[in-house]
Formats: structure tokens, sequence, C-alpha cells
């Protein structure tokens, strides 16, 4: 007996079936990217985050130096 295999992708969080041109899943609302060799869509990466972040560290860097470090 072959396995049926059905057309699209799944959602990585929910793994809900999608069509395979959906670029948000209907169910949770999270993106989604092409779907790996094993049907499951890829995550697409959250450069907003990442760029948050890193200011968020500078700035802390930025207010222990101006707060300790700084000759008054």
């Amino acid at each position: 007996m072959s396995q049926v295999t059905k057309p699209g992708k799944k959602c990585p969080e929910c793994f809900t079936y999608l069509p395979r041109e959906a670029k948000v899943c209907h169910s949770c609302n999270i993106k989604v990217g092409e779907a790996q060799k094993d049907g499951i869509a890829k995550k697409p990466v959250d450069w907003m985050s990442y760029v948050t972040a890193i200011l968020a560290v500078i700035s802390f860097g930025v207010f222990m130096w101006w707060s300790f470090f700084r000759s008054k």
C-alpha cells in the first residue's frame, strides 16, 4: 500500500494543512515559508526581533557606562 500525501504543506506551529502558496497560517496566524522535504513549512526569520534585541543590549551598555563608569 502506498502512502497518500496531501498536496501543500503543514504549519510548523499547529500542524494544520495549508495550500502550497499560503504565506500565513489560517489557524494560528503565523507567517510560513516554503515547504521542506518532510512537508512542514519553514519558519521565516524575524529580523526585526533581532535588530530590537541588539539595540536593547547596546542601549543597556550605554546606560551602564553613563551611570557608573563616566568621569564626573
